[in-house]
């Protein structure tokens, strides 16, 4: 065996359970830091600006955008992505702040750095598939010993559990789901209390999660879906729809159309849940990154993923301007370590 693979091997075994029980440690609290609760309160008045502001041009455009009118997309999917834009660059200066104004404006400007959005190496088609497979099997670990998964089957229960009141077995989606590795762990966790499903556009990773449940024996359906075309999973009478970590990827006009695809096809309700960006997080996980699995394809790939992950505020929005939307409860909410989710639930 090569030095390096036995460096790499001996550092498996030896080294990353320490650090994994370490994560987990950290995982039972919310680490996103104090700028962010600090900034919330301004965060969520621009919010209800944006909403009365844009809001109004946007109504007039929903009936368009369902029928899937190219010119009417563009509009929205502008007008959303302006109202997003508006809410980060809106000053506290203003805003009525209480006379805080100075102190939330410097904070302020300190967070306005953190943003950034450029492409992932995992979403590069050229990436070599070993790179990939290697860093996805990282990223399952990751997501394990930090809780995350917990989080996201913490998140969508009340759907689940809304839907087994009515006596049968519930249908749940991934939509995004690249390999499906949330999938996976929903099918071992649930086990036969729901049916566990994934989608996404790219054959390459299903085929990856197929492989993965074969060789867990597990019972997960597959297949390549449009989240923003979702009709067949309303003919199969799917319960459920989650869209989980995925949410960075896309930007906030599609968003908000894949929320209310998702609310108008699942029968029950829809959750999406992603985490939040935040310097703490992103020190935590660059740290954590450079030691753990030893790929720079996740170190990367999670540094640029938290700069590029919503406030709850920002997605509270988006949802506000989801076009078409049936009656729903949508609420959104925090999840320790450092998540938000949107959860809508279809009412009578």
């Amino acid at each position: 065996m090569p030095r390096a693979s036995m460096l790499s091997e001996v550092l498996r075994r030896r080294f990353d359970p320490a650090l994994e029980a370490v994560m987990r440690r950290m995982s039972r609290h919310d680490v996103r830091g104090p700028l962010r609760a600090a900034l919330a309160p301004h965060r969520g008045r621009a919010m209800r600006r944006m909403i009365d502001r844009f809001g109004p041009a946007i109504a007039p455009l929903e009936g368009a955008v369902l029928r899937g009118e190219a010119a009417a997309i563009e509009r929205f999917d502008a007008l959303v992505a302006e109202a997003v834009t508006t809410m980060r660059a809106e000053r506290p200066s203003d805003l009525d702040e209480g006379g805080r104004a100075p102190l939330t404006e410097l904070l302020h400007a300190v967070d306005a750095r953190l943003y950034r959005d450029r492409p992932e190496l995992m979403d590069d088609p050229s990436l070599p598939e070993d790179e990939r497979t290697h860093a996805l099997d990282v990223l399952d670990r990751f997501n394990h010993c930090t809780g995350i998964y917990e989080t996201v089957m913490a998140a969508i229960d009340p759907l689940v559990e809304a839907a087994s009141g009515e006596g049968k077995r519930p249908i749940v989606h991934d939509v995004a789901a690249g390999h499906g590795g949330l999938a996976l762990h929903l099918a071992e966790r649930f086990g036969d209390r729901a049916a566990i499903e994934a989608s996404d556009l790219r054959e390459e990773y299903l085929a990856l999660g197929r492989a993965q449940a074969a060789e867990r024996g597990l019972s997960v359906r597959f297949s390549v879906e449009d989240a923003l075309a979702l009709g067949g999973l309303s003919e199969r009478g799917v319960d459920v729809i989650t869209c989980t970590q995925a949410i960075h990827h896309f930007p906030p006009g599609m968003i908000a159309r894949m929320m209310s695809e998702a609310a108008r096809r699942a029968r029950v309700g829809a959750c999406f849940i992603d985490g939040e960006r935040s310097f703490t997080t992103l020190g935590l996980v660059a740290l954590v990154g450079a030691l753990y699995g030893r790929t720079y394809t996740f170190y990367y790939d999670a540094v640029t993923s938290i700069r590029r992950m919503f406030y709850e505020e920002e997605l509270a929005l988006v949802a506000a301007l989801a076009p078409g939307m049936p009656k729903v409860r949508v609420e959104t909410g925090i999840a320790p370590p450092s998540h938000v989710y949107v959860r809508i639930t279809r009412e009578p």
